[in-house]
């Protein structure tokens, strides 16, 4: 029985046979049972060639950000701090189509509903070092425990180097995290010390592949030693009552690339009815946001 062609659930059966198109149920039950997944580039439907035309456009936006040379990414450091490493997406047509990736999207809004909003964009780039771990933490900042059992925000990385070993510096999980609704304590963030009450694991993947966890999910990195840069484009994506951490605000986006990328309009939030203003592109579409009604992937 195909339960989506019925045609009943309108906001749920996009998603279901996105997922089913694209193989990705394995990667819903990950989700449920753990928290995160890791989809390969053999189920991103990218063309041949993508991740490397997003690493490139991840590091030629740092290079001219900040005024420097990186020769060979594979055995480079990094000649400055990434400090200004959001709003991408105007930066190169490879960034809009990674988060305008139907599986990207569909990931997102499988968490966080039809009109999920992509709250910000950011990439990171790690050189090696001896101390650069990320502490256990999760996503959803703010908010006392009991944390929703629901997602608040979803978080598609686009992994854009190897991670083949701990030494490539790779995202860590504690699986089955997004369950016990709560932030991390102080004494359950630093997993690399002796002693540690957690032991994440450390994801593998190649690059072009996409990894996602919810916002409830603990998480960290390992230090990299391996020669040469990890490279990440993150995105985070939101349910349309929170606040965004991009401001997409007029000029932010080029009207030419919201010409050629319609979607943006809803994804950015510019169809938003709030913060309140005298105009707004889809009049129509804000009573459909606002009456969403019980349905979780509306």
């Amino acid at each position: 029985m195909d339960i989506a062609a019925l045609g009943k659930s309108p906001n749920a059966d996009p998603l279901v046979q996105t997922i089913m198109e694209y193989d990705l149920a394995r990667h819903i039950v990950e989700l449920d049972a753990y928290g995160f997944t890791v989809i390969p580039p053999e189920k991103m439907g990218t063309s041949p060639g993508f991740a490397d035309r997003l690493r490139d456009a991840i590091l030629n936006t740092y290079q001219r950000r900040h005024d420097v040379e990186v020769d060979d990414w594979r055995t480079a450091d990094m000649p400055a701090p990434n400090e200004r490493a959001w709003q991408l997406i105007d930066e190169d047509d490879a960034v809009t189509e990674a988060v305008l990736n139907p599986v990207a999207l569909a990931m997102a809004r499988w968490h966080c509903g039809q009109s999920a909003v992509l709250g910000g964009t950011s990439s990171i780039i790690k050189p090696p070092h001896e101390k650069n771990y990320l502490g256990i933490h999760n996503d959803t900042h703010g908010v006392p425990p009991p944390q929703a059992a629901y997602t608040h925000l979803v978080n598609t990385s686009w992994i854009l180097t190897d991670y083949d070993s701990r030494e490539d510096g790779p995202t860590v999980f504690v699986p089955g995290s997004h369950r016990w609704g709560r932030a991390p304590a102080p004494h359950e963030t630093n997993f690399w010390e002796e002693g540690a009450v957690l032991d994440p694991v450390p994801i593998q993947a190649k690059a072009g592949s996409l990894a996602v966890w919810g916002g409830n999910t603990w998480h960290g990195a390992m230090n990299r030693m391996s020669v040469g840069l990890r490279v990440t484009l993150v995105l985070v994506w939101m349910r349309p009552y929170m606040k965004m951490i991009n401001q997409w605000d007029d000029g932010a986006v080029s009207p030419e690339r919201l010409e050629r990328y319609p979607e943006l309009h809803k994804i950015l939030g510019y169809d938003h009815p709030y913060p309140s203003r005298e105009s707004i592109r889809n009049p129509e579409n804000v009573g459909q946001m606002m009456a969403v009604g019980q349905d979780q992937f509306a």
